[in-house]
């Protein structure tokens, strides 16, 4: 998916259709490892152990930047296991290149919307969760700063 060029609302609403059960027979675990290989792929640079999250069964690393102009926040991130990758690939097309403003406005709990959250095992919906919380934070966090005057 091009996630750069649609809206936030518009990425969910193309998610939970991509979701929904396929006439093949593909189903969601089919598609999260279909999504793992469309992550962009992270640097090997940026695989240290302070860019690994804490928080999920399998090594997950994630980066987070931002411009400071433009307040723009880059994600970047990898994993070990496919299906952590294909979820990751949806942070990455939920967050990435977006403003910190909306991140701010698009708090984790929107993937509910495309049903993703519910065809996870608990334990991999809780890792992923705090993952998304930690990335709408990050943004969250740069939004309520004020530029000086």
């Amino acid at each position: 998916m091009d996630t750069q060029t649609m809206s936030i609302d518009a990425y969910i609403a193309r998610l939970s259709d991509r979701l929904a059960p396929r006439a093949d027979g593909g189903g969601p675990v089919v598609v999260l490892l279909e999504m793992a290989a469309e992550l962009p792929p992270m640097e090997s640079a940026l695989k240290t152990e302070e860019a690994r999250f804490h928080g999920c069964q399998s090594r997950v690393w994630l980066d987070l930047r931002h411009d400071p102009d433009t307040r723009i926040v880059r994600v970047a991130a990898d994993s070990d296991a496919r299906i952590m990758r294909g979820l990751l690939a949806i942070a990455v097309g939920l967050y990435d290149g977006r403003s910190a403003d909306e991140i701010a406005a698009a708090p984790p709990d929107r993937l509910r919307e495309a049903g993703l959250i519910d065809l996870l095992a608990p334990s991999r919906a809780n890792g992923f969760h705090r993952l998304l919380k930690h990335v709408h934070g990050y943004g969250a966090a740069l939004a309520g700063e004020r530029a000086e005057p």
